[in-house]
């Protein structure tokens, strides 16, 4: 169940991410194994650790590269102005590192991307 923040990543869900503590001690398995699953999906994965992530145990990022990269140019203004980059790499990696107040405008495109419309 826990998982599924990173299974159904697709078309309609981009991105989607677990903390590492909660893959390694609640759903059992290392994030090595979880991102090699996402791989065999023909999605991106990538972990970031606690040095470098918004999320104190660091954690996994899953994403389709594709249906990420729609997204920003479909929201490419709305992308500028909320200064997010418009590369999908360098977006997961921008919001895997900062956290925004709930009243900042790169919130709706962050929501847009973890695939909760308004």
């Amino acid at each position: 169940m826990l998982l599924r923040s990173l299974t159904e990543v697709g078309p309609t869900k981009p991105v989607g991410y677990l903390p590492l503590d909660t893959i390694r001690n609640v759903v059992r398995q290392s994030p090595e194994a979880v991102a090699a699953s996402a791989n065999v999906r023909g999605l991106m994965a990538v972990q970031f650790g606690p040095d470098i992530c918004c999320i104190k145990s660091g954690a996994l990022y899953v994403y389709d590269r594709e249906s990420l990269a729609r997204l920003l140019r479909a929201e490419a203004d709305a992308v500028a102005h909320a200064g997010l980059p418009s590369d999908p790499d360098r977006f997961v990696a921008h919001i895997a590192a900062v956290w925004y107040a709930e009243d900042h405008p790169a919130c709706q495109i962050i929501a847009s991307a973890f695939g909760e419309r308004s």
